[in-house]
């Protein structure tokens, strides 16, 4: 907030309307604290895609890197990458609640926060619940799209086929 709104003025501090450079640094609050986690993830995945046998065979082929890279190891990546994002939503739930507090934006988790510090104990439980919802929602969908990113994904779970 210190250098991008107030040293540089990029950005407004405190906003009433919703527009891009209102919602920029709350974005980049909640993304920068998240990437360095994701690229390293997401590096080690296609640096051990990059080293297996169907690769290697493809480069001998002359098929070039591009079309290896994006049609081969970004699509057997896909599940671990779609797997990071979903178990970070709840890191990001939470993180909104503080997000909004700083920034000053009316929201449940701001409603949350305040909850807390009134200790309204049904208001902190609806929001509990609310999450909880949201949460196991988002990671049921996110199982079920396993088996359209990978079909070798079952849903039954027969070992022998």
């Amino acid at each position: 907030m210190y250098l991008l709104g107030i040293r540089l003025g990029l950005f407004p501090i405190i906003s009433k309307d919703v527009s891009i450079t209102s919602v920029a640094m709350p974005t980049l609050t909640l993304a920068i604290a998240m990437s360095a986690k994701y690229l390293r993830q997401v590096r080690a995945t296609v640096l051990d895609e990059l080293s297996k046998d169907y690769i290697v065979g493809a480069k001998a082929r002359g098929v070039k890197f591009s079309v290896v890279l994006w049609q081969s190891v970004m699509r057997e990546c896909l599940v671990t990458i779609i797997t990071l994002l979903a178990l970070s939503i709840g890191s990001l739930l939470g993180g909104t609640a503080i997000v909004e507090s700083i920034f000053m934006w009316d929201g449940v988790g701001k409603m949350a926060v305040d909850a807390i510090n009134l200790r309204d104990y049904p208001i902190i439980q609806a929001y509990v619940m609310w999450m909880a919802i949201i949460y196991v929602t988002v990671n049921l969908i996110t199982d079920l799209s396993y088996r359209l990113l990978d079909p070798r994904i079952r849903l039954e779970g027969n070992i022998n086929e």
